[in-house]
């Protein structure tokens, strides 16, 4: 299993914002006819050289790959500006994206989405 092409994207309406994440997920062919259950799930966190402000989770789906490559994405949406507006000045807004086996309790790995420059405020 792998996570791949992590992206982050995000677009303003008003004080609103919507943001978006999508990756592919890769698997084995052992992995599929296993019939083995994953999880994945991802945290949204504004970032910087300093320190890094978590900002909310996206809850854990549970399901059985069916080919190789798998395609998922999550939306957060109507985000008030606000809530992504930590610190003086723009914003650097990026997701971590984790994937588990739960059949085998393997611990997750995890991705992160390059940083997203944006100006809630």
């Amino acid at each position: 299993m792998d996570i791949i092409n992590a992206r982050l994207t995000a677009s303003q309406n008003g004080d609103r914002w919507t943001l978006v994440t999508s990756v592919t997920e890769t698997f084995t062919p052992q992995e599929i006819s296993a019939g083995w259950e994953f999880e994945d799930w991802a945290s949204v966190w504004e970032w910087d050289d300093s320190d890094h402000d978590f900002i909310t989770n996206f809850g854990v789906t549970r399901f059985r790959p069916a080919s190789l490559r798998e395609s998922f994405s999550w939306t957060w949406s109507n985000v008030p500006g606000d809530v992504l507006d930590t610190e003086l000045g723009g914003e650097e807004i990026r997701v971590q994206v984790f994937l588990r086996n739960f059949s085998t309790g393997s611990a997750a790995i995890h991705r992160f989405t390059p940083i997203l420059q944006i100006s809630p405020g």
